[in-house]
């Protein structure tokens, strides 16, 4: 399962980058059990809940934040549902997309989160 986050234009520039604002979003819900640097093609990884939490940032191309189950299975959807919720109430995020799930894609854009049936679809707003 993965979140895709997109930064806004108008961010401030001493705003929080998009990986550091992803990590106080999760951790402000409950702290990691582990924690570790970069693996391979991964910016970050951590444990969480049982579930591994991966980060993998691209400027201007965006931050994609995947959950992976690991101790029950349900637990990267819950963790993802409530990630993307909280990050789009920062200021500087303009976008995102939750991919994956049995409940199909959401998406947050124009200040509002909807299913999409294609995320990358600008029609769908």
């Amino acid at each position: 399962m993965d979140v895709y986050v997109w930064g806004t234009q108008e961010a401030e520039p001493m705003a929080e980058t998009l990986p550091a604002l992803a990590m106080r979003v999760l951790r402000e819900v409950r702290e990691f059990d582990s924690i570790n640097c970069a693996l391979g093609a991964t910016d970050f990884f951590g444990i969480r809940d049982g579930v591994l939490v991966e980060f993998q940032y691209a400027d201007p191309g965006g931050l994609q934040v995947r959950f992976s189950d690991g101790l029950r299975a349900g637990g990267a959807w819950s963790v993802a549902h409530a990630f993307l919720w909280l990050v789009t109430r920062q200021t500087q995020v303009a976008e995102a997309v939750l991919v994956g799930g049995e409940d199909g894609s959401l998406r947050f854009r124009h200040g509002r989160i909807t299913r999409a049936a294609t995320w990358f679809s600008d029609e769908l707003s």
